[in-house]
């Protein structure tokens, strides 16, 4: 079984306009993502639930994770939160989804999260706190981690590494942080989406190893950020057991060769990175089967 633990669809009226529904809707920090920036440059694609269908098949992936993203404002999680409890629905044996929250929301983000997992959700994510107006030690992101061990499902944190090229709607994401969020919470199910920043590395430290016992890292965007070997590398550093196979779909990871999403590229990119057949199903599918009881 093929499994893409992170990729994203969002509501009809934000993918036929993205930077206007952006401005609409007060979310900048997305709206950069997609194109409202100065340079007006954008990799993000775009895919009907049924075109993702089709490219999922086309690629034989047989399943994939709804990620929701760092929106600033709680009413936008909830429209986010909406429409991937619809697309799970339509397509219930294909499609996971993970539920978007801000923490700042307080209450209202912890009751829509519980909304969110009593219509089907598995998940909390993608969150990115330093986007999002907040920081991994305060109180109210903590709440959400809290609710997340309570009913035993997994966090997916952005991750970005601290040093390397810019781009719109980049954030400082201390790698240090992470390490501190799950000392505090060690039986929290951490997901750190491409490959943590580089985290994996620094669990060469032993000590380090210890700590993050229960974090995963996900290879979302990977071939955007660094070169094919970082497979086999950090599969190395932390097992291939910790590593979860993610594309960032309906990205454009290879911009330069082509402009329509899809999933075989980053499939045959990860399948020529070297790894034992039992280490390459562990990373494709197995370990979010067992991560999120599929």
């Amino acid at each position: 079984m093929i499994i893409d633990t992170h990729i994203h669809m969002y509501p009809p009226e934000a993918m036929a306009d993205p930077v206007g529904w952006a401005r609409r809707m007060d979310e900048p920090y997305w709206g950069a993502l997609v194109g409202d920036n100065p340079s007006g440059k954008t990799i993000q694609g775009w895919a009907t639930v049924d075109q993702l269908i089709r490219d999922m098949d086309a690629a034989g992936i047989d399943r994939v994770v709804i990620q929701g993203i760092y929106f600033r404002h709680h009413e936008t999680c909830v429209v986010q939160n909406d429409w991937t409890i619809r697309y799970c629905r339509q397509y219930p044996d294909r499609l996971t989804g993970f539920a978007t929250v801000q923490p700042l929301a307080g209450q209202q983000a912890l009751d829509e999260v519980k909304r969110a997992v009593d219509s089907g959700l598995r998940g909390i994510g993608e969150i990115l706190p330093y986007a999002q107006g907040h920081s991994m030690r305060d109180e109210p992101f903590l709440a959400v981690v809290e609710l997340a061990l309570e009913l035993d499902i997994p966090v997916c944190l952005h991750g970005a590494e601290p040093v390397g090229h810019d781009y719109p709607g980049r954030a400082v994401t201390p790698l240090q942080d992470y390490v501190w969020l799950a000392e505090q919470y060690p039986d929290l199910k951490l997901i750190l989406a491409h490959l943590g920043g580089l985290l994996p590395f620094y669990e060469l430290n032993r000590t380090v190893r210890k700590i993050m016992r229960n974090v995963y890292y996900d290879t979302a965007a990977i071939p955007l950020l660094y070169r094919p070997e970082v497979y086999r590398l950090a599969v190395e550093a932390v097992g291939a057991e910790k590593i979860l196979f993610g594309s960032d779909y309906p990205l454009l990871l290879y911009p330069r060769r082509t402009r329509t999403p899809g999933f075989a590229d980053l499939l045959a990119e990860v399948r020529s990175a070297g790894l034992p057949a039992d280490q390459l199903r562990r990373v494709l599918g197995e370990n979010a089967q067992n991560l999120l009881k599929l």
